[in-house]
């Protein structure tokens, strides 16, 4: 993934130089193909080249385009290139060279701002109009890519990571508790807070446009609440299901080099794989899997074996046996943008470092399929409302045969359908809760945080899932590693498309029968292995876990047990020291040793940045 930043002097005066060098220089990981910087007046734009298609191999950016009045900086890539290329009146021989950043600048021309709304893809970008003297911004509609800002005096700064943008800052990079309490809630801050404090993140789907007296802000795109899919035989949702998915894989296969998936031997990226697969046909796809032969618990080898001799797949396996949590922590690289975010951090590494060895620049994952289907907690409610009494009363008797009532209570289908009911209620749509609290967050931190939130729309959870910041800050959080390693991570099921599809469904196609996933298992007949397609037990990393929190005993103790840490101001060090060391099974949530990490990982990324910077 590339990166751009750019410097907007409102004063009429030339920037410093040496600032600007500064914010770029923090950027350089993401740029392996060089950079170009361009300075007129009072505006400085530069780009690291980190090129991934075909048509931007040796584009120098910022780019222009002879007769238009814009420069423009981009990262990303669009999908819909040619939809746009229909509408523009492009021909194919002529786009066929176009890259993404001036088929951008052609579709600005054309119409505007509101190009936003026609682009298809994964970008963040800055447009400098030369004759307004007006800077745009724009995020993509998921925000898979990062756009951050801050206004310092007279001077505003955009740059692709928040930690470039805190260069320029003259008093000196100071922490945002505020935004601190909300990581250590598990939760992303609404208006764009960073743990930086004057450093924001335009959010997802938004636009930006500043002027030489103003700035403002709007959302360009969200998903039609109205279109809902219905009335279709399974069948015909899982043929338009894989339509969708087969789309968001083959667009996403427009590369400069050879792609790879990262496969595991779950449903989600193996289901990549076939279809990237089927599409390099007679070539071999290569896949990058993680083995084990100790914890062997741990160990997917059945299934890859099982895709490898489906698909005449080129299968790496890398052993990890010995890649534990916390092992060697005081060399994991650090990230200057954010505190770790993986505790299997060490997986990653040994994935992309093989990844990059064998020239891959574009590397497909799973990531993100739990997600497309966690509306399934709503397939009672959409029965009912469909007046599917029948297969109601059938799979709640499914339900009540095999699970205890405390089960049926906790799995949370009888809620969602409660709340539909309350939503239909003169008023129930604007009824609020209290925000729930976590039980390890100090006074400081719950003070910190919102008091209510609206908890009674049935698809809230669903779309905070798919839509949400913290689903933008999972999805690109992960860029600052890959890029070190010249790889870009691509994610099929972070598309617009394929997102909008799925909430347009009845949630009884997410999840009916008992059986998780069902329209991806309807849709996969034929392509993915019987053996994965039934598969109803994910595997766990638990063991794997669990050997790294006793043989890195130590260390945790060390940190833990010394509350004037300074994640002691938003966690309670007596709830701290009583569950970091509980034993953690598959049956449990897990809360404790992820709330052990994100204290651990705080606490070595807070002297990082403050203490030896």
């Amino acid at each position: 993934m590339s990166a751009f930043a750019v410097t907007y002097e409102r004063s009429n005066t030339l920037g410093e130089s040496g600032v600007f060098n500064r914010i770029m220089e923090r950027l350089s990981h993401r740029g392996p193909d060089g950079n170009d910087i361009v300075s007129t007046a009072n505006v400085s734009m530069g780009h690291w080249h980190f090129w991934t298609t075909p048509e931007e191999v040796n584009e120098r950016q910022p780019l222009e385009i002879t007769g238009l009045p814009f420069k423009i900086v981009l990262d990303g890539r669009l999908d819909n290139r040619q939809g746009l290329f229909s509408k523009l009146g492009i021909t194919q021989s002529e786009g066929s060279n176009l890259s993404d950043a001036a088929l951008t600048l052609r579709a600005y021309a054309e119409w505007g701002q509101a190009c936003f709304q026609q682009f298809i893809g994964e970008y963040a970008l800055a447009i400098f109009d030369e004759q307004r003297g007006e800077l745009l911004c724009a995020r993509d509609a998921l925000g898979d890519r990062t756009l951050f800002y801050a206004i310092y005096g007279t001077r505003l700064v955009i740059a692709s990571e928040p930690w470039a943008v805190a260069a320029a800052d003259p008093s000196g990079v100071e922490l945002n508790e505020n935004a601190a309490a909300y990581y250590f809630a598990l939760k992303a801050p609404k208006d764009g807070q960073t743990l930086f404090k004057n450093v924001y993140e335009l959010l997802p789907a938004h636009a930006m446009l500043i002027t030489a007296t103003a700035e403002r802000q709007w959302r360009y795109w969200q998903p039609d609440p109205s279109i809902r899919l219905r009335g279709l035989s399974d069948e015909e949702y899982a043929a338009q299901f894989l339509s969708v998915l087969e789309e968001s894989v083959r667009c996403r296969m427009r590369s400069s080099t050879a792609v790879g998936v990262l496969m595991s031997g779950g449903l989600d990226s193996s289901s990549v794989a076939c279809l990237a697969a089927r599409m390099l046909a007679p070539e071999p796809l290569t896949t990058i899997s993680y083995v084990f032969d100790e914890l062997t618990e741990c160990d997917e080898r059945q299934y890859i074996e099982t895709m490898t001799s489906r698909w005449g797949i080129r299968s790496i396996q890398i052993p990890c046996d010995d890649a534990w949590p916390y092992k060697d922590w005081q060399n994991w690289h650090r990230n200057p943008n954010q505190p770790e975010g993986n505790l299997y951090r060490l997986l990653k590494e040994r994935a992309y470092e093989k990844t990059h060895q064998e020239g891959i620049r574009v590397l497909f994952t799973g990531a993100f399929g739990d997600e497309l289907y966690s509306g399934a907690e709503d397939w009672l409610a959409d029965l009912l409302v469909d007046g599917k009494f029948r297969a109601a009363a059938q799979e709640l008797i499914l339900h009540i045969r095999y699970a205890t009532l405390r089960q049926n209570l906790e799995a949370g289908y009888l809620q969602r359908a409660a709340r539909r009911l309350i939503n239909t209620i003169s008023g129930g749509a604007d009824l609020h809760r209290e925000q729930t609290t976590s039980d390890w967050l100090t006074s400081f931190s719950v003070d910190s945080l919102p008091k209510t939130e609206s908890a009674l729309y049935p698809d809230f959870q669903q779309r905070e899932n798919l839509l949400g910041l913290w689903a933008a800050w999972d999805s690109s959080s992960e860029i600052f590693n890959a890029s070190r390693h010249h790889i870009e991570i691509r994610n099929p099921y972070r598309d617009r498309r394929l997102v909008e599809f799925v909430l347009s469904l009845p949630a009884y196609q997410l999840y009916s029968r008992g059986v998780h996933k069902y329209i991806l298992r309807i849709a996969m007949r034929g392509i993915l292995p019987d053996m994965i397609r039934g598969r109803t037990k994910a595997t766990s990393l638990l063991s794997l876990f669990q050997r790294g929190v006793e043989r890195e005993k130590s260390i945790l103790q060390s940190c833990f047990q010394n509350a004037s840490h300074s994640w002691g101001k938003f966690v309670r060090a007596n709830w701290l020291l009583k569950h970091w060391n509980v034993e953690v099974t598959p049956e449990q949530s897990g809360r404790e040793s992820l709330v052990s990490w994100l204290c651990f990982s705080y606490e070595e990324w807070h002297k990082f940045i403050f203490l030896s910077n």
